[in-house]
């Protein structure tokens, strides 16, 4: 194992430990506040134990967090210290989440204002996403084929069948000139 791999693996195994419910920061935290009570150490611990809860479920930004521990009535000071644990422990990190969501979309046949939109009610800029747009498949030919894709397993039902797909591709987070043009190439070849 080259020095550099097993610096790496030490540091993470480190974090691994500093983590562990009862360890991370104990030390720390009563050297830098001696005088804090044991009490608000339990809130704290309650809020991150929270968050593990959370996250186990399913990834979730940082934004989400804390307006969901601010809803379970946690203190600002509170959700700031679990949340900056959490993140030391690598339970939220906003990158990775903000790739997880763009290839889920993706995958379920999203268009790229949709997943912007979706980043940034989640407290993310979408070109703080790594690859963001370059390496995800939202140029126009590449959402243009997926949205043709749409249209052709599952058709509108409506009397105007450009207007209903056009529609159609909107809801799903299609730009207007992807909806239009995907629309108008679905019509004319349903026509023939």
């Amino acid at each position: 194992m080259a020095r550099s791999d097993l610096i790496a693996q030490l540091k993470a195994d480190i974090r691994s430990l500093e983590c562990d419910d009862g360890n991370l920061g104990s030390a720390r935290k009563k050297a830098s506040r001696p005088d804090r009570p044991a009490s608000e150490d339990m809130k704290e611990r309650d809020a991150f134990k929270k968050i593990i809860a959370l996250v186990n479920v399913s990834d979730r930004s940082e934004k989400a967090i804390r307006e969901r521990l601010s809803r379970d009535e946690f203190t600002e000071g509170e959700i700031e210290e679990a949340v900056i644990r959490a993140k030391e422990c690598g339970f939220i990190d906003d990158v990775r989440f903000g790739e997880v969501l763009v290839r889920s979309r993706i995958s379920q046949g999203k268009g790229s204002v949709l997943i912007a939109r979706e980043l940034s009610d989640n407290g993310i800029d979408p070109y703080e996403v790594p690859g963001w747009p370059d390496e995800f498949p939202l140029e126009f030919d590449d959402e243009l084929s997926r949205a043709l894709g749409i249209l052709g397993s599952k058709p509108p039902r409506s009397k105007n069948k450009r207007e209903g797909a056009y529609r159609k591709l909107v809801q799903r987070g299609y730009p207007s000139a992807v909806a239009s043009s995907a629309a108008r190439i679905w019509e004319e070849g349903t026509r023939v």
